[in-house]
């Protein structure tokens, strides 16, 4: 069999050589339909004329010769320039079929990329699981023992010490739970990356006032001054935010601690960003020329002993607005207080008309009560 043969089939049935050569076929066809189509018009006006019996023969002659010689010209003037034509829209063809052929390879290789990307970020996933079950497991369980073991040292044998011993021990214990601590943010700032979503509309000044309730319990001695902004509403998950919300008013609970009248304040207003919330407090602030070094792992700018802390608090409020498709930033003085703008996802209209449906209840609720 002829290794051609294919090849020449498949030309003949349609496919682009088949099509290409029928289609240089166009212009040669136009021009001699023109070319019969002249010739034709100048046989029927030569037998025209020679039924006028005052013709003259060698003027009747030369301009039929005239005519075919214009009509020859003009046909192959035709033909040149149709097939000019369509030489330049075969090559725009071409050109696109080329584009449109180089687009196919660069979608393959984009989806071959991505299927890589795919595969080492579940392995890299994989491998992250594997990191947090043996720190929640193989680490915790000898720095318990470590704590433990130096507890019951200075429970048991004190009066066996000496001083110095005794400072070791407590210097042990305190950086067993500052390590222990450490360890409890890092796994909770891994479960919020794989956590899923469950969004939904949220009474977001409520929220801040059940997350304050809570931060005024673990600061018992510390008396703040706190208010919220009325009607915030947002859209996210409750869990996630909640967790960011009391990571906010923790910090400005904590850096207002040597502050004569501290005071917290969370609202919304105007930013060059749009509307955004804010946590403004009146405590130590800082240069905020170092502000991004906040949103950092273990990055802190006050000293551990002023400000204990693991530098994993304002991490995770970014994590979580970062999966709330909103951002963080912050501006301060040292002395002065120290502001934390931060933006949500807008809401969805859908969950914004049940919002809206679900306060109107509440409110007329409340009005049937008070009558």
């Amino acid at each position: 069999m002829n290794p051609m043969a294919p090849k020449a089939a498949m030309t003949s049935s349609g496919e682009p050589g088949g099509r290409r050569r029928s289609g240089r076929r166009v212009p040669a066809t136009l021009a001699l339909v023109y070319f019969v189509a002249g010739m034709l018009w100048i046989g029927i006006t030569e037998a025209v004329l020679w039924l006028d019996p005052t013709r003259q023969d060698h003027v009747l002659g030369l301009q039929t010769l005239n005519g075919i010689a214009f009509v020859s010209i003009t046909a192959l003037v035709l033909y040149v320039l149709l097939r000019h034509w369509q030489r330049r829209d075969e090559a725009v063809m071409a050109a696109l079929l080329e584009s449109r052929r180089e687009v196919e390879r660069a979608n393959a290789t984009l989806e071959h990329n991505v299927a890589e990307r795919t595969r080492m970020l579940e392995a890299a996933n994989r491998e992250l699981e594997a990191f947090v079950y043996a720190v929640s497991h193989d680490l915790r369980a000898p720095l318990r023992s470590l704590s433990g073991f130096s507890q019951i040292l200075q429970e048991s044998a004190a009066d066996q010490l000496d001083e110095r011993s005794l400072h070791y021990l407590k210097r042990i214990t305190e950086a067993s739970r500052r390590m222990s601590a450490l360890i409890d943010d890092l796994l909770s700032l891994s479960r919020i990356s794989r956590t899923e979503l469950t969004p939904r509309s949220i009474d977001f000044s409520k929220l801040f006032l059940e997350a304050a309730a809570v931060v005024r319990e673990r600061y018992p001695g510390h008396a703040v001054e706190f208010s919220v902004q009325p009607g915030m509403q947002v859209y996210g998950d409750a869990r996630l935010l909640r967790i960011a919300v009391e990571n906010l008013l923790d910090n400005a609970w904590k850096y207002t601690g040597s502050t004569a009248e501290p005071r917290v304040q969370v609202g919304i207003e105007d930013t060059p960003l749009g509307p955004a919330y804010f946590v403004r407090d009146n405590g130590a602030g800082f240069d905020a020329t170092y502000a991004d070094k906040l949103f950092a792992p273990f990055q802190r700018l006050h000293p551990d002993a002023q400000f204990p802390g693991t530098g994993i608090g304002l991490v995770t409020v970014q994590r979580i607005l970062a999966r709330h498709e909103g951002r963080i930033w912050a501006d301060a003085a040292p002395g002065r207080g120290a502001t934390f703008w931060f933006t949500i996802g807008e809401m969805p209209a859908a969950a914004s008309g049940a919002a809206m449906r679900e306060e109107s209840t509440v409110q007329a609720g409340s009005s049937q009560d008070a009558s």
